[in-house]
């Protein structure tokens, strides 16, 4: 999966954000990365959790893998995690929400097990976006 610092420009797929809108990066990790580490409310997990399940965007073909660090060994392929009665498989797909200042903050959905697995802490507009429900539809894509 490709690498990139939280908030700077978004360039993994930049031909599907319309032209005019801001989008940035949030949760694109690797190894070897200084993850920022931090409690994030309950309420932001279990959202975070029905976008990834419910709003997955630019879905791909296969899933990529985890790369971080896992006690025991390596993740399992493809990552899963459970959302409600649904089990779902991470890497293959993105969420994005709109910040409040309007721009677009896009994470690899690998971002939900980054934060429940690792305990990383995304960026606060992302926290904010994902809890406040503002997900960008399918619709505002080109």
């Amino acid at each position: 999966m490709a690498r990139y610092s939280d908030l700077s420009a978004y360039a993994y797929m930049p031909d599907s954000v319309p032209e005019g809108v801001e989008a940035l990066n949030v949760g694109w990790l690797e190894a070897g990365d200084d993850v920022p580490q931090g409690e994030v409310p309950e309420e932001f997990v279990a959202s975070l959790g029905v976008l990834c399940r419910d709003e997955p965007q630019m879905k791909m073909r296969g899933w990529h893998m985890c790369h971080l660090d896992h006690a025991g060994g390596e993740a399992p392929y493809p990552v899963k995690a459970q959302v409600g009665e649904s089990e779902l498989s991470l890497g293959g797909a993105e969420v994005r929400v709109v910040a409040e200042d309007g721009s677009w903050l896009i994470a690899p959905d690998l971002v939900l097990h980054y934060v429940t697995d690792h305990g990383y802490r995304p960026p606060e507009p992302f926290i904010e976006a994902v809890t406040a429900g503002r997900g960008v539809s399918g619709n505002d894509r080109p």
